[in-house]
């Protein structure tokens, strides 16, 4: 049985579902942890070569920094330092808080049809 494709988040959604976009959304989503490009690639269900293409020109950008290594695998966290990257949380943040809104607004009249 075939998986069904991931969604792309709404940070995603605004600013295009390119595998960069997807990757940072991926590290915005869970900043101050950091990962492998294997542990990305099976979270945003991407193929490892293109995750690791992604992750590469992120880190040369500044948007990515190695922390550790674990086991051989080299693990990379969001560099809240960079101020694009400090950019890129609040808008992130921004559209989430948004996306949550519209959430809540929706969520009275999901109730009213159950009952």
């Amino acid at each position: 049985m075939k998986r069904k494709k991931l969604e792309p988040g709404a940070f995603a959604r605004v600013f295009g579902t390119t595998p960069r976009n997807i990757v940072i959304e991926c590290f915005l989503e869970m900043r101050g942890l950091d990962y492998s490009i294997g542990d990305i690639a099976r979270e945003i269900e991407l193929n490892r070569m293109t995750a690791y293409k992604a992750i590469r020109k992120l880190e040369q950008e500044g948007y990515l920094t190695k922390t550790r290594k674990v086991s051989g695998s080299q693990l990379y966290k969001l560099n809240e330092n960079n101020p694009e990257v400090k950019i890129l949380i609040k808008t992130f943040d921004a559209i989430i808080n948004a996306a949550a809104r519209g959430y809540e607004r929706q969520k009275p009249e999901a109730m009213a049809i159950r009952n």
